[in-house]
C-alpha cells in the first residue's frame, strides 16, 4: 500500500513543476520570399531542480498553422546542471512557395532524461511571417461616387487651365 501511495505521489500535478521557464524569446524574419530558406531562433532560460544525475535538453517545433503540421523539429542539450540555463534552439525550415501571410505556432519543451517525474515543460506562442509582396486590397466603391470624383477631378483641372492664361 506505501508503495501504491509513493507512486501516486510522484505522478501528482504537484510533482510535475520541475522546471520553471523564465524567459522565451523567438527570433525570426518578419518577411521573406517564397521558397526561401529562413531560421528561427529560439532563446530560453529558465531553471531546474537539477540535482546533476539527469540530462535536460530543450526542443522547439515549429507548426505550420495552415496545415497544422509540425515543419521543423531542433533541440539543443542544456545538460546535467540544469539549475540556471540559457539555450538558444535553431530551427532552419523553407517558406510556402505562394504570397501569403503565414501564421506559425512555436512549441517549445524541456525535457529530462532519466528522471521519474516532470519529463516535459510545454509553451506555445505565436509567430507571422509575411510572404511575398502583401496583398494590396481591393478597392469597392459605388458608380456614382467614381463618377462624382472624376467630375471634380476635371472641374478642378479646367479651372486651373482657365487661371492661367498662356504666354505667347
Amino acid at each position: 500500500m506505501l508503495l501504491l501511495l509513493l507512486l501516486l505521489a510522484a505522478n501528482s500535478p504537484a510533482a510535475a513543476s520541475l522546471c520553471q521557464l523564465g524567459n522565451v524569446a523567438s527570433n525570426y524574419p518578419h518577411q521573406a520570399l517564397p521558397n526561401q530558406q529562413i531560421q528561427v531562433n529560439t532563446t530560453i532560460s529558465g531553471s531546474c531542480a537539477s540535482d546533476g544525475e539527469d540530462y535536460f535538453s530543450a526542443r522547439v517545433d515549429l507548426v505550420d498553422k495552415l496545415s497544422n503540421s509540425t515543419i521543423s523539429s531542433n533541440s539543443t542539450p542544456i545538460g546535467y546542471n540544469a539549475t540556471d540555463f540559457s539555450v538558444t534552439v535553431e530551427n532552419g525550415v523553407v517558406t510556402p512557395s505562394m504570397n501569403v501571410t503565414w501564421p506559425l505556432e512555436i512549441d517549445v519543451y524541456v525535457t529530462e532524461s532519466g528522471g521519474v517525474v516532470g519529463k516535459y515543460l510545454f509553451t506555445a506562442s505565436n509567430a507571422t511571417i509575411q510572404i511575398g509582396v502583401m496583398p494590396v486590397p481591393e478597392f469597392h466603391s459605388e458608380p456614382g461616387l467614381v463618377i462624382a470624383i472624376m467630375v471634380l477631378a476635371a472641374t478642378l483641372m479646367i479651372r486651373r487651365e482657365l487661371s492661367n492664361p498662356r504666354r505667347i
